[in-house]
C-alpha cells in the first residue's frame, strides 16, 4: 500500500512451451483472491479442514532440524514450507553459504538439496554431497538434487528430447520394502506428480543406488520410463526427480513424502 493505493502483484513462470494468453490468465487467477477480498460484499464461508489434509500429516518431523540448501530455485520457500508442515525446524541457505551453515549448525537431522537450473556441476554439487556424507547426515534430493546424487555416486545423466517443465505425470512406486526404503511409505502405488526437468538419470544406476520410482509410461523418444526416485542401498540418502512441493503434486502426498525422509536410517 502506497499513499492509500494497494498494489497486487502476481506473476507466472515462462516455460519451454508457454502460451502467452494462458500465462496472462494465470496471473489474473493468482491475483483474484486478493482482489476479491477487497471487492466482495460478504466473506465466503470457510470450509472445515479435511480430516485427511496435510494438518493430519504434521508431526513426522517434530523435533527435527533441517538444512535446506537452495540451488537458486524459484520455489525453494514452498519446499521449505512443506518441510515445516511436518513439524520440523527448517533453515534455508543459498548453496554459497552451505558450508558455513554446516559448521555453524551443531545438530542437524536432515539436509535437503533443492531443485535448481542447469546441471549439478554448475553448483559443484558433488562437493556438497561429500561434505554431508562426511558428517553422516541424512540427505534428500529434489530434481537437481537427485541428479547431483546420481553423478556423485558414479552415474550419468541424459537429456530429454523434449523438456518437461510444468508437466503433470503419473509415477509408479517400485520400492516394496518401505521399512528400509521409506520415501513412498503410506502413498499410493501410483500417483500424480509435477515435472520440471530436462535432465534425467540414465540406467543402469550405480550399484550402490536403487530405483524406487519411475514414470508409468516412457516419454516420447525414450525407450524406458524415466527414473523418478532413488535411494542408496546402505546410506540414509534418497531423492526424487519430480517436485513434491508443486501444486501439481497432491499436497498431502508431498508433505507425507517429506515427512518420510526422517525415517531414513542414519549412517553408523
Amino acid at each position: 500500500v502506497h499513499r492509500g493505493v494497494a498494489e497486487v502483484r502476481a506473476g507466472a513462470t515462462l516455460l519451454f512451451d508457454s502460451v502467452p494468453e494462458s500465462e496472462e490468465k494465470e496471473t489474473e487467477l493468482k491475483a483474484s483472491a486478493c482482489l476479491n477480498a477487497v471487492t466482495s460484499a460478504s466473506p465466503s464461508p470457510v470450509a472445515a479442514p479435511s480430516s485427511n489434509g496435510s494438518a493430519a500429516l504434521a508431526g513426522a518431523g517434530a523435533g527435527y532440524r533441517v538444512l535446506l540448501i537452495d540451488f537458486e530455485d524459484s520455489f525453494v520457500h514452498t519446499l521449505g514450507n512443506y518441510l515445516r508442515q511436518t513439524g520440523a525446524l527448517v533453515a534455508t541457505v543459498r548453496h554459497t553459504q552451505a558450508e558455513r551453515a554446516l559448521d555453524d549448525m551443531k545438530s542437524l537431522d536432515l539436509v535437503v538439496l533443492s531443485p535448481g537450473p542447469g546441471r549439478p556441476t554448475d553448483f559443484k554439487l558433488s562437493e556438497h554431497v561429500k561434505r554431508l556424507l562426511d558428517r553422516k547426515l541424512r540427505i534428500f534430493g529434489v530434481c537437481l538434487g537427485l541428479q547431483g546424487l546420481v553423478e556423485y555416486f558414479g552415474g550419468t545423466l541424459g537429456q530429454l528430447s523434449y523438456p518437461m517443465h510444468g508437466k503433470p505425470a503419473q509415477v509408479v512406486v517400485k520400492a516394496t520394502d518401505t521399512s528400509s526404503r521409506p520415501t513412498f511409505d503410506g502413498l499410493p502405488s501410483t500417483f500424480g506428480v509435477a515435472r520440471y526437468h530436462s535432465l534425467f538419470a540414465r540406467r543402469p544406476l550405480p550399484d550402490c543406488l536403487e530405483e524406487t520410482a519411475c514414470l508409468v509410461t516412457a516419454d516420447s523418444g525414450e525407450e524406458t520410463p524415466t527414473i523418478m526416485g532413488i535411494q542408496h542401498k546402505t546410506l540414509p540418502v534418497a531423492a526424487v526427480q519430480f517436485h513434491p512441493e508443486s501444486i501439481l503434486t497432491s499436497p498431502d502426498h508431498g508433505v507425507k513424502m517429506l515427512g518420510n525422509c526422517f525415517k531414513l536410517r542414519p549412517a553408523q
